[in-house]
């Protein structure tokens, strides 16, 4: 009888399969101490994004901390935790894109997934 471990449920895990569901891939990037989705690179793309290529960046933070971490390679730890998602367009320009508290994922990879397939990506 063979044993098994279920997965942690990083919110790297939770957000990818949430995404997986909308046939999106995320790609980690981490610095610093702190950790991140890129969403909307070419299936199969082992680098990641430069100008010139829109995606979306997700992670969650706690607005309410002193602390400036980002995350996406712990569970999401509380009440307070969000999601928050930044648009990269091809000139490179960030803007926030959707922020909602973590129970709330859903919104955020569909404002993910309409902003990639719209045409200011």
């Amino acid at each position: 009888m063979s044993s098994s471990t279920a997965p942690i449920d990083t919110a790297e895990h939770i957000a990818s399969q949430a995404l997986a569901a909308w046939e999106l891939s995320a790609h980690t990037d981490d610095d610093a101490g702190n950790s991140w989705l890129f969403i909307g690179l070419p299936q199969g793309a082992d680098a990641l994004p430069s100008v010139g290529v829109p995606h979306v960046v997700l992670y969650v933070f706690d607005p309410f901390s002193d602390e400036d971490e980002v995350m996406v390679d712990r569970p999401p730890s509380g009440p307070c935790d969000h999601w928050c998602a930044v648009s990269v367009d091809s000139k490179g320009v960030q803007r926030p894109l959707i922020t909602r508290p973590v129970a709330q994922l859903t919104d955020c990879v569909k404002a993910i997934a309409d902003w990639l397939n719209s045409p200011q990506a």
